[in-house]
């Protein structure tokens, strides 16, 4: 094997993985969010949640660029079995998750959102009579991340006299 056939097959092959490592970078550039749903919860020094029970939602970018929280939502299925539908039975919105970190909200790299919700009998029925899921809309995705909301039953033992 002479020496330029060599050049040239380190040159293809070196071309090759180069051109694929660029597109592996470009299919995961961007922002990751982590989108986290608790249930349950209730609130310590906050007088406006006094005596209520709420949904906390935690939003995490992960991935190397910002992005722009715009909603906050609900999305309710009354069949269990159909929730994979695009068409929900209900639909609702948080008008205001956080009075601090009002939406829209940049999210940087690395930055954290915590939103807000009350957890009310209303809340409580859709999930537990069908698949209800809580709705993030954000400015690099048409499409919301939702994450399921399960109410967490108390046990009997804790529930209060």
């Amino acid at each position: 094997m002479s020496s330029t056939v060599f050049v040239a097959w380190w040159g293809a092959i070196l071309s090759t993985t180069v051109l694929l490592w660029d597109i592996y970078k470009y299919r995961h550039a961007g922002p990751k969010l982590r989108f986290e749903v608790r249930t349950g919860m209730e609130s310590i020094n906050m007088p406006q949640y006094d005596g209520q029970t709420l949904i906390a939602v935690n939003v995490t970018n992960c991935g190397d660029r910002p992005t722009t929280i715009t909603n906050l939502g609900y999305l309710y299925f009354e069949k269990r079995r159909f929730h994979r539908s695009k068409i929900p039975d209900k639909a609702a919105i948080v008008p205001v998750p956080s009075t601090v970190q009002r939406l829209p909200f940049e999210l940087k790299p690395g930055a954290l959102w915590t939103g807000l919700a009350v957890q009310d009998s209303e809340i409580e029925g859709w999930a537990t009579g069908g698949t209800l899921y809580m709705v993030l809309y954000h400015s690099h995705s048409e499409k919301p991340l939702r994450r399921r909301v399960e109410i967490r039953q108390e046990p009997a033992s804790k529930k209060k006299t």
